[in-house]
Protein backbone atom coordinates (compact mmCIF):
# COMPACT_ATOMS: atom_id res chain seq x y z
CA UNK A 1 0.00 0.00 0.00
CA UNK A 2 1.48 3.01 -1.19
CA UNK A 3 1.66 6.63 0.87
CA UNK A 4 -1.03 8.07 -0.90
CA UNK A 5 -3.57 5.35 -0.23
CA UNK A 6 -2.42 5.06 3.42
CA UNK A 7 -3.79 9.08 3.84
CA UNK A 8 -6.81 8.78 1.34
CA UNK A 9 -7.94 5.95 3.95
CA UNK A 10 -7.07 7.96 7.07
CA UNK A 11 -9.03 11.09 6.26
CA UNK A 12 -11.95 8.16 5.11
CA UNK A 13 -12.15 6.55 8.87
CA UNK A 14 -11.59 10.18 10.15
CA UNK A 15 -14.77 11.50 8.53
CA UNK A 16 -16.93 8.57 9.79
CA UNK A 17 -15.71 9.11 13.22
CA UNK A 18 -16.84 12.83 13.54
CA UNK A 19 -20.24 11.57 11.55
CA UNK A 20 -20.71 9.05 14.75
CA UNK A 21 -19.59 11.09 17.60
CA UNK A 22 -21.99 14.10 17.68
CA UNK A 23 -19.80 16.79 15.88
CA UNK A 24 -22.78 16.79 13.09
CA UNK A 25 -25.80 19.09 13.92
CA UNK A 26 -28.85 17.40 15.32
CA UNK A 27 -32.35 17.64 16.43
CA UNK A 28 -32.08 16.60 20.38
CA UNK A 29 -35.70 15.91 21.60
CA UNK A 30 -37.29 18.67 24.21
CA UNK A 31 -35.35 18.36 27.42
CA UNK A 32 -31.89 18.96 27.08
CA UNK A 33 -28.69 16.59 26.02
CA UNK A 34 -28.58 13.68 25.08
CA UNK A 35 -27.54 12.44 28.35
CA UNK A 36 -30.50 13.26 30.10
CA UNK A 37 -32.88 12.90 27.02
CA UNK A 38 -33.27 8.75 27.42
CA UNK A 39 -31.94 7.76 24.70
CA UNK A 40 -34.03 5.89 22.23
CA UNK A 41 -37.49 6.04 22.60
CA UNK A 42 -37.49 9.19 24.80
CA UNK A 43 -40.88 10.73 24.92
CA UNK A 44 -40.74 14.79 24.63
CA UNK A 45 -43.69 15.04 26.07
CA UNK A 46 -42.48 13.58 29.56
CA UNK A 47 -40.64 16.97 29.77
CA UNK A 48 -44.39 18.29 30.38
CA UNK A 49 -44.57 16.06 33.51
CA UNK A 50 -43.12 18.79 36.41
CA UNK A 51 -44.13 22.14 38.08
CA UNK A 52 -44.06 25.11 36.05
CA UNK A 53 -43.47 28.60 37.92
CA UNK A 54 -43.85 31.97 36.09
CA UNK A 55 -45.09 35.11 35.21
CA UNK A 56 -47.99 37.41 33.51
CA UNK A 57 -47.13 40.40 32.10
CA UNK A 58 -49.36 43.55 32.56
CA UNK A 59 -51.15 41.83 35.02
CA UNK A 60 -52.05 41.77 38.38
CA UNK A 61 -54.20 40.14 40.94
CA UNK A 62 -55.80 41.65 44.08
CA UNK A 63 -52.99 41.44 46.06
CA UNK A 64 -51.45 42.59 43.33
CA UNK A 65 -49.21 39.32 42.36
CA UNK A 66 -48.39 38.46 38.76
CA UNK A 67 -47.58 34.75 39.64
CA UNK A 68 -48.79 31.82 37.70
CA UNK A 69 -47.97 28.28 38.44
CA UNK A 70 -48.78 24.92 36.46
CA UNK A 71 -48.49 21.42 37.47
CA UNK A 72 -48.39 18.64 35.19
CA UNK A 73 -49.11 15.73 36.76
CA UNK A 74 -49.42 12.77 33.95
CA UNK A 75 -49.05 12.87 30.21
CA UNK A 76 -50.77 9.81 28.78
CA UNK A 77 -50.89 9.65 25.23
CA UNK A 78 -53.13 12.37 24.20
CA UNK A 79 -54.24 13.01 27.73
CA UNK A 80 -52.78 15.60 29.39
CA UNK A 81 -53.78 16.38 33.54
CA UNK A 82 -52.31 19.42 35.50
CA UNK A 83 -53.65 22.23 38.05
CA UNK A 84 -53.25 26.12 36.96
CA UNK A 85 -53.10 28.14 40.42
CA UNK A 86 -52.41 31.85 40.35
CA UNK A 87 -50.92 33.88 43.01
CA UNK A 88 -48.62 33.57 45.90
CA UNK A 89 -51.31 33.31 48.74
CA UNK A 90 -52.13 29.88 50.91
CA UNK A 91 -54.61 27.63 49.26
CA UNK A 92 -58.22 28.23 50.10
CA UNK A 93 -60.42 25.86 52.20
CA UNK A 94 -63.21 24.13 50.39
CA UNK A 95 -66.50 25.76 50.70
CA UNK A 96 -69.09 24.28 53.87
CA UNK A 97 -71.72 26.55 54.38
CA UNK A 98 -73.98 27.22 51.47
CA UNK A 99 -75.60 30.66 53.53
CA UNK A 100 -72.47 32.49 53.28
CA UNK A 101 -70.59 33.71 50.07
CA UNK A 102 -67.28 31.97 48.92
CA UNK A 103 -64.26 32.65 49.52
CA UNK A 104 -65.83 34.06 52.46
CA UNK A 105 -62.62 36.36 52.38
CA UNK A 106 -63.84 38.58 49.45
CA UNK A 107 -67.25 40.03 50.50
CA UNK A 108 -69.57 42.32 48.44
CA UNK A 109 -67.52 45.16 49.23
CA UNK A 110 -64.60 44.15 47.12
CA UNK A 111 -67.16 41.85 44.35
CA UNK A 112 -67.12 39.03 42.87
CA UNK A 113 -65.92 38.65 39.65
CA UNK A 114 -66.46 35.04 38.29
CA UNK A 115 -64.89 35.34 35.03
CA UNK A 116 -61.59 35.93 36.62
CA UNK A 117 -59.52 33.13 38.35
CA UNK A 118 -58.74 33.99 41.67
CA UNK A 119 -55.74 33.62 43.62
CA UNK A 120 -54.59 30.49 45.88
CA UNK A 121 -57.07 27.97 43.74
CA UNK A 122 -56.37 24.63 42.02
CA UNK A 123 -57.56 25.52 38.60
CA UNK A 124 -58.15 21.54 36.58
CA UNK A 125 -56.52 22.10 32.98
CA UNK A 126 -59.11 21.44 30.22
CA UNK A 127 -58.78 20.20 26.75
CA UNK A 128 -55.05 20.04 26.90
CA UNK A 129 -53.29 19.18 23.70
CA UNK A 130 -49.40 19.12 22.68
CA UNK A 131 -48.81 19.28 19.12
CA UNK A 132 -44.56 18.60 18.92
CA UNK A 133 -43.38 21.84 21.34
CA UNK A 134 -46.97 23.41 21.63
CA UNK A 135 -49.17 23.34 24.36
CA UNK A 136 -52.71 24.26 24.30
CA UNK A 137 -55.50 24.55 27.30
CA UNK A 138 -57.99 26.45 29.07
CA UNK A 139 -59.38 26.66 32.53
CA UNK A 140 -63.01 27.38 34.10
CA UNK A 141 -62.94 30.25 36.39
CA UNK A 142 -66.22 29.35 37.50
CA UNK A 143 -64.78 26.12 38.72
CA UNK A 144 -64.01 27.88 41.97
CA UNK A 145 -67.93 27.57 43.14
CA UNK A 146 -68.22 23.94 41.79
CA UNK A 147 -68.14 23.03 45.42
CA UNK A 148 -70.25 26.28 47.18
CA UNK A 149 -73.23 25.83 44.38
CA UNK A 150 -73.32 21.99 44.88
CA UNK A 151 -74.42 22.84 48.36
CA UNK A 152 -77.25 25.23 47.78
CA UNK A 153 -80.57 23.96 47.94
CA UNK A 154 -82.44 25.53 44.98
CA UNK A 155 -85.69 27.15 45.68
CA UNK A 156 -88.19 27.80 43.23
CA UNK A 157 -88.50 31.46 41.48
CA UNK A 158 -90.05 33.30 38.80
CA UNK A 159 -90.57 30.80 36.22
CA UNK A 160 -87.50 29.14 36.84
CA UNK A 161 -85.02 27.43 40.13
CA UNK A 162 -82.78 30.29 41.76
CA UNK A 163 -80.36 30.10 44.96
CA UNK A 164 -83.03 32.62 46.41
CA UNK A 165 -86.08 33.41 45.54
CA UNK A 166 -85.81 35.52 42.18
CA UNK A 167 -88.54 38.21 43.13
CA UNK A 168 -87.58 39.50 46.63
CA UNK A 169 -83.53 40.77 46.88
CA UNK A 170 -82.79 43.42 48.87
CA UNK A 171 -79.60 45.07 49.68
CA UNK A 172 -78.86 48.34 51.62
CA UNK A 173 -77.33 50.17 54.59
CA UNK A 174 -78.90 47.81 57.10
CA UNK A 175 -77.79 44.71 55.17
CA UNK A 176 -79.13 42.19 52.67
CA UNK A 177 -82.70 40.58 52.18
CA UNK A 178 -84.13 37.64 50.64
CA UNK A 179 -88.04 37.49 51.19
CA UNK A 180 -88.36 39.89 54.43
CA UNK A 181 -85.41 37.65 55.79
CA UNK A 182 -81.34 38.63 56.38
CA UNK A 183 -78.93 37.01 54.43
CA UNK A 184 -75.50 37.27 54.02
CA UNK A 185 -74.35 39.63 51.74
CA UNK A 186 -71.95 37.75 49.74
CA UNK A 187 -74.07 34.79 49.35
CA UNK A 188 -77.17 37.06 47.62
CA UNK A 189 -74.09 38.70 45.62
CA UNK A 190 -73.25 35.18 44.10
CA UNK A 191 -76.68 34.74 43.61
CA UNK A 192 -77.29 37.44 41.70
CA UNK A 193 -74.17 36.96 39.91
CA UNK A 194 -75.64 33.46 38.55
CA UNK A 195 -72.59 31.73 38.93
CA UNK A 196 -75.18 28.52 40.17
CA UNK A 197 -76.92 26.83 37.76
CA UNK A 198 -80.31 25.23 39.59
CA UNK A 199 -83.08 22.96 38.65
CA UNK A 200 -85.53 21.53 40.72
CA UNK A 201 -83.57 19.38 42.80
CA UNK A 202 -79.83 20.32 42.25
CA UNK A 203 -77.70 23.14 41.90
CA UNK A 204 -74.15 23.35 39.88
CA UNK A 205 -71.80 25.90 38.35
CA UNK A 206 -73.44 28.11 35.10
CA UNK A 207 -70.83 27.27 32.69
CA UNK A 208 -68.11 26.68 31.01
CA UNK A 209 -66.31 30.51 30.71
CA UNK A 210 -63.17 29.15 29.60
CA UNK A 211 -59.47 31.39 29.57
CA UNK A 212 -57.17 29.91 26.82
CA UNK A 213 -54.01 29.20 27.52
CA UNK A 214 -50.92 28.55 24.31
CA UNK A 215 -47.26 27.94 25.32
CA UNK A 216 -43.93 27.04 23.01
CA UNK A 217 -42.45 25.02 25.58
CA UNK A 218 -38.70 24.63 25.28
CA UNK A 219 -35.87 22.53 27.47
CA UNK A 220 -36.22 24.78 30.79
CA UNK A 221 -38.89 27.26 29.32
CA UNK A 222 -42.39 27.99 28.05
CA UNK A 223 -43.45 31.33 26.68
CA UNK A 224 -46.82 31.83 25.76
CA UNK A 225 -50.21 33.65 26.29
CA UNK A 226 -53.37 33.96 27.97
CA UNK A 227 -56.53 35.24 26.31
CA UNK A 228 -58.80 36.32 28.93
CA UNK A 229 -62.11 37.95 27.34
CA UNK A 230 -60.70 40.27 25.00
CA UNK A 231 -57.53 40.86 26.03
CA UNK A 232 -54.53 38.86 25.42
CA UNK A 233 -51.53 38.54 28.09
CA UNK A 234 -48.07 37.27 27.14
CA UNK A 235 -47.21 34.87 30.23
CA UNK A 236 -43.04 33.26 30.64
CA UNK A 237 -43.04 29.87 32.64
CA UNK A 238 -39.45 28.08 34.21
CA UNK A 239 -39.54 24.16 34.41
CA UNK A 240 -38.52 22.88 37.82
CA UNK A 241 -36.11 21.40 37.49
Amino acid sequence: MNRSTRVALALLFTAASLGNTGCQPQDLPIGGDEASSGGEGFDAASLLVAHWEGYIENFGFRSGSDVIQIDIDTVEGTSIQGKVRFGTGASLPPAVDPDVGYPETVGPEVGYNIGLPHEGFDFTMLGAQLTDRRLRFAIDPRELWKGWCELQASSPGSGSYDCVNGGAWEEGSEGCFADGQPVDCGYLALCESGVCKCQESWCAIEGPDAISFDFLVDQQTADGSMALRSATYNVRLTRDP
